[in-house]
């Protein structure tokens, strides 16, 4: 068993950043040159149950480049259309603190889930649907511990597609998995590859080639299309890493609990 360091766990974040308009780039800026520092006691306040005591995950210290692949594209096999033509309207882009990673919908209010290390510590992000609207998304709740973040998107008397989570990861080695996110900048594409195993820390580790650059916060799907798990890093041999389904509902429970929703 190959065991890899978090330091060597590449993350899958995308570095190329959306056209920013003349008023948001130099608010950005600001913020990049602070390193985050200056909005950290601001997070402290606005986001509740800051898990101080918890290492973050460190999936990369610099975003990744951009991976060239050809043959990402729409899916060209039968079993996965369904799939994909199910799952991909739920299915967002999220311009984060340094680069832009994928989120999902779980609920149709505008609820947005993602990885922790896309939104870094900013409060606020941009969140673009499969038909390319975009809005303002407030980060309202985190886990540093297996990097999840919530994303509620800021506009009223919304109805958006959700994802279906399942119950449990019921797979076994070589069991077909996807992934639909925005692998080299490309929103709304879906990839196709592999479970492997379960590894020493809890993570799904699936086939080389599925994750790329910019997957980071999209789902890893099963042959029924719910979400198995949060899509977060490469490891050295391409092979791709996702958090498992089973602890995204403790933070949603927990932010259902907090503000009344279901």
């Amino acid at each position: 068993m190959t065991r890899y360091p978090k330091h060597m766990i590449r993350s899958c974040v995308h570095s190329a950043s959306m056209k920013l308009t003349r008023w948001w780039l130099p608010a950005v800026s600001l913020l990049a040159v602070g390193g985050g520092i200056a909005i950290y006691p601001f997070l402290q306040q606005s986001v509740p149950f800051l898990n101080r005591d918890r290492r973050p995950f460190q999936a990369a210290e610099r975003p990744a480049p951009q991976v060239q692949n050809p043959s990402l594209a729409k899916p060209e096999s039968a079993s996965s259309d369904p799939i994909y033509e199910q799952v991909k309207p739920a299915i967002v882009t999220v311009y984060g603190a340094y680069g832009l990673g994928a989120g999902m919908i779980l609920r149709s209010p505008g609820l947005v889930l993602t990885n922790k290390h896309i939104v870094d510590n900013f409060a606020t992000v941009k969140v673009k649907m499969s038909d390319t609207r975009l809005y303002e998304g407030k980060v309202v709740d985190f886990d540093l511990r297996y990097d999840l973040a919530l994303i509620q998107i800021q506009q009223p008397n919304l109805k958006l597609p959700t994802v279906t989570l399942a119950n449990a990861v019921n797979l076994t080695k070589g069991d077909r998995v996807y992934a639909i996110g925005s692998p080299g900048g490309h929103a709304g594409t879906l990839t196709q590859g592999t479970f492997t195993r379960i590894t020493e820390h809890g993570s799904l580790q699936t086939s080389s080639g599925l994750l790329q650059p910019g997957n980071s916060g999209g789902p890893l799907l099963n042959a029924q299309g719910q979400v198995i798990g949060v899509n977060k890093g490469l490891l050295p041999d391409q092979s791709g890493l996702a958090t498992p389904v089973t602890v995204v509902q403790p933070l949603l429970q927990r932010y259902e609990r907090i503000h009344g929703e279901k």
